[in-house]
C-alpha cells in the first residue's frame, strides 16, 4: 500500500468525509517539492513553505515555546510538509488539532509524506472545516484551557487576510465555548434550584412558540441599552405604530421615562434583576423570559407571561421532557438581546431593527443615559496609555445594581463588577472600520448575532448603530429610514389559551426522581471504595499493586456516575456538572501517581460524592413541594 493510500485509510477511521473529498480531488495548483540543505521544503505560489536552513528546528522551536500540559489543546494552521504537525504529534502531551483549508497542499503531501501514524493517535485531530474544528475544541476545552494557535511563519506571509480572519474566528468561538463552559460550571445547579421553585407558576405560562407569527409580514424593533439608544428616542416616539416593541430590561426604564410603552419586555437573568422592573406599571406588558429566571420575575405583575425555552440552554431541556414540550425554535446564545431578537422571528416579523445594540462603548458611554448602568463610562487614561471603565457615581451604580439592604455589599458588587469590565476590555471592528472599545462578553455576541441573520436568512435585519461593532448580515441604516415604510401595526390583545398537562409533568418528574437512587447507591458504594483505599494506603504506605487496585476501583466508580449515569440523568448531571469540570481538570494534570496525588484525587471525589448527596436532599424537597 503507497503513502497516499496508507494516509487516507488512517483519515477515514476520524472523517470519512474528507478522505473522501481527498481521494477525488484534483489540484488546480500543484506545490513544487525542492531539496536543500539536506531537508525537503515545498515551494507553493512563489513562497517556501518552511525555513530553508534547517525546517526541522524551525518546527521544534515553534512547538517549544508552546505550553504542552495533558490540558492543552494545539491548533495548528498549516500543514506545509508536514513538519511541525508531526513534532506536535510526538511531543503534545494534550490534544493537536491540524486545520488545512487548502486541499491543494493537502492533497499533495499526503502523496509526500506518510502521516498514517499520528493520524490515528487518539488525540491527533486533521480537518479543512473550521466548524469540525471547532467541535474537537469544545470537546476538549475546560474553564482553564484554551487552544494556543501555531503556524508556519509563511502562512501569515501568504495568507494575510485569512490569518488575521482565522485568529478573530478562533478567538470568538473560544469566547463562546467559555460563556457556555461558565454557564455550565457557575449556573447548572442554580438553574435547576431555580426551575424547581418556578415550577409551580410555569404551569401558567403560555410557550411562545403558541404565538408563531402572531405579527406576520410586521416591522419589529429590539431595544438594547447601549448608547445610542438615547439618539432614537423621538424617532421611536414618532413611529411608535408602526411596529412591534420588544425591549430588554436594562433598557425598559430609559422608554417609560420618555412616555415609550413596549409590547414585550425581555429578561432572562438568573440572579435577582428585580430594579429593572422596580417602579414601573406592568400591567399592560407582556414579559418574555426563562422557565428558570429569578423567581422574582415570575411573580411580577405583567399583563401575561410567555416562556422563551432556549434549546441550547441544557436545564430547558429537562423543563421539556417534564412537560413533552418541542423546543427547537427557541434560538438563545445567552444575551437577552438574542432572545427578543429570536422571540420577533418567532411572531413572525418579517423586518427586524436593532436599536442600542451598540456591542461597544460609545464616546465614552457604555450604556444608554437612563439605564440602570448609566453611571458606567469608558475613557482614555492617558498617564495609563489605556481605556478604562468607571463610575460617574459609584454609589449610585451600587443602588442600581444590587438589592442588597447592605450598602457595603451593594458597594463591593458595584467595584466588583468594574474590575471584571476592565480585566475583559477588548477591541472589535466598528461599523465605520475602525477599532472600538468593548468588553469580551459583548465581543462574543457579534458572530452569534450574525449567525442569526445568515441562518433565518427570509427577512431583513437592520442595525441602527450606526458607530457601533459591525454585525455581518444586517444593513446598517438610521432609524427614521428603517421605519418611514412600515404598515401599522394593531394593538393586540392575546387571547390564546394553552394549559399543560399537569398530570403527565407529574408522572415523568417521578420517573426523573426515581433515576436519582441508582446515582444515591453508587455514591455510597464510593465513599466504602474509598475508605477502604485509605485503609490500604495506611498498611502498604506505597503505591503498589493493592493500592493501585483500590484507586482504580474508586476511579470506575466515579467514571461511572460522572459520565453513563450523568448521561442518562440530566438532574445529576446539573448537580455535579461543575465539581466534574474541576476534578476532571486536576485528574489530566495529574502527572505520577504518588500517595499525595492519590490522596489529593480520592479527596475531591469524596467531595464531589458529598456535594452530590446534599443537592439530591435539596432537589428532592424541592419537587416535593411542586408534587404537592
Amino acid at each position: 500500500m503507497g503513502i497516499f493510500e496508507n494516509n487516507i485509510k488512517a483519515l477515514a477511521l476520524k472523517d470519512k468525509e474528507l478522505a473522501l473529498i481527498l481521494q477525488n480531488h484534483i489540484p488546480k495548483e500543484y506545490p513544487e517539492l525542492i531539496k536543500e540543505n539536506n531537508f525537503y521544503n515545498l515551494k507553493y505560489k512563489g513562497e517556501y513553505l518552511h525555513n530553508r536552513d534547517n525546517p526541522l528546528q524551525e518546527a521544534r522551536s515553534i512547538f517549544a515555546g508552546c505550553i504542552n500540559e495533558p490540558v492543552s489543546i494545539h491548533f495548528i494552521y498549516g500543514i506545509g510538509l508536514g513538519y511541525l504537525f508531526q513534532v506536535a504529534s510526538a511531543g503534545s502531551k494534550g490534544t493537536v488539532i491540524l486545520y488545512e483549508p487548502d486541499l491543494d497542499i493537502l492533497r499533495t503531501v499526503f502523496n509526500l509524506v506518510d502521516f498514517s501514524t499520528d493520524l490515528l493517535k487518539s488525540n491527533v485531530f486533521l480537518t479543512n472545516d473550521f466548524n469540525k474544528a471547532s467541535r474537537v475544541i469544545y470537546e476538549h476545552s475546560g474553564t482553564k484551557n484554551f487552544p494556543v494557535m501555531i503556524s508556519l511563519p509563511s502562512i501569515s506571509k501568504m495568507y494575510p487576510d485569512e490569518f488575521k480572519t482565522l485568529v478573530k474566528t478562533l478567538k470568538d468561538t473560544v469566547g463562546s465555548y467559555f460563556l457556555d463552559l461558565k454557564y455550565t460550571r457557575q449556573k447548572f445547579y442554580s438553574s435547576l434550584n431555580m426551575l424547581f421553585q418556578n415550577m409551580p407558576g410555569l404551569y401558567n405560562e403560555t410557550p411562545l412558540a403558541k404565538l408563531k407569527d402572531l405579527y406576520k409580514g410586521k416591522t419589529a424593533v429590539v431595544v438594547s441599552a447601549g448608547p445610542t439608544l438615547d439618539r432614537n428616542i423621538e424617532t421611536l416616539k414618532k413611529y411608535r405604530d408602526r411596529y412591534v416593541l420588544f425591549v430588554v430590561g436594562t433598557a425598559l426604564k430609559t422608554l417609560i421615562q420618555n412616555d415609550i410603552k413596549p409590547d414585550f419586555v425581555c429578561i432572562i437573568e438568573l440572579h435577582n434583576s428585580s430594579r429593572q422592573i422596580e417602579g414601573i406599571d406592568l400591567s399592560d406588558m407582556y414579559l418574555i423570559t426563562e422557565p428558570y429566571s429569578h423567581n422574582t420575575l415570575h411573580c411580577s405583575n405583567f399583563k401575561r407571561i410567555f416562556s422563551h425555552i432556549s434549546a441550547n440552554t441544557p436545564i430547558n431541556h429537562f423543563w421539556a421532557e417534564l412537560c413533552e414540550e418541542n423546543i427547537e425554535d427557541y434560538w438563545s446564545k445567552g444575551t437577552v438581546s438574542y432572545t427578543a431578537l429570536n422571540s420577533a422571528r418567532i411572531l413572525g416579523c418579517s423586518k427586524i431593527i436593532l436599536v442600542g445594540q451598540d456591542l461597544a462603548y460609545i464616546e465614552g458611554q457604555c450604556y444608554s443615559k437612563d439605564s440602570g448602568y448609566k453611571d458606567l463610562i469608558c475613557t482614555y487614561n492617558k498617564e495609563k496609555n489605556k481605556w478604562e471603565i468607571t463610575a460617574k457615581d459609584l454609589d449610585r451604580l451600587a443602588e442600581s445594581l444590587s438589592v442588597s439592604d447592605n450598602p457595603e455589599i451593594r458597594k463591593r458588587a458595584a467595584i466588583d463588577r468594574i474590575t471584571n469590565l476592565n480585566k475583559s476590555l477588548y477591541y472589535v471592528k466598528g461599523i465605520k472600520g475602525d477599532m472600538v472599545p468593548t468588553e469580551s462578553v459583548y465581543a462574543a455576541f457579534v458572530k452569534p448575532l450574525s449567525e442569526f441573520a445568515q441562518h433565518f436568512n427570509d427577512r431583513t435585519y437592520i442595525n441602527t448603530s450606526l458607530v457601533g461593532a459591525q454585525i455581518d448580515g444586517y444593513e446598517n441604516m438610521c432609524l427614521e429610514d428603517a421605519l418611514k415604510d412600515s404598515g401599522i401595526v394593531d394593538n393586540l390583545d392575546i387571547n390564546i389559551e394553552y394549559e399543560y398537562d399537569i398530570e403527565k409533568i407529574k408522572s415523568n418528574l417521578k420517573d426523573k426522581l426515581d433515576e436519582l437512587n441508582i446515582g444515591f447507591c453508587k455514591i455510597n458504594e464510593g465513599r466504602q471504595l474509598i475508605k477502604s483505599l485509605n485503609n490500604d494506603i495506611k498498611r502498604f504506605r506505597t503505591p503498589g499493586i493493592e493500592v493501585l487496585k483500590s484507586f482504580r476501583k474508586v476511579i470506575v466508580n466515579y467514571t461511572f456516575l460522572s459520565g453513563e449515569f450523568s448521561n442518562k440523568s440530566k438532574l445529576f448531571d446539573f448537580m455535579t456538572a461543575a465539581q466534574k469540570i474541576d476534578l476532571d481538570y486536576e485528574m489530566k494534570m495529574t502527572k505520577e501517581l504518588n500517595i499525595p496525588n492519590i490522596q489529593n484525587i480520592t479527596t475531591k471525589i469524596l467531595d464531589y460524592y458529598d456535594k452530590a448527596i446534599q443537592r439530591i436532599d435539596n432537589i428532592k424537597k424541592l419537587a416535593a413541594k411542586v408534587l404537592e
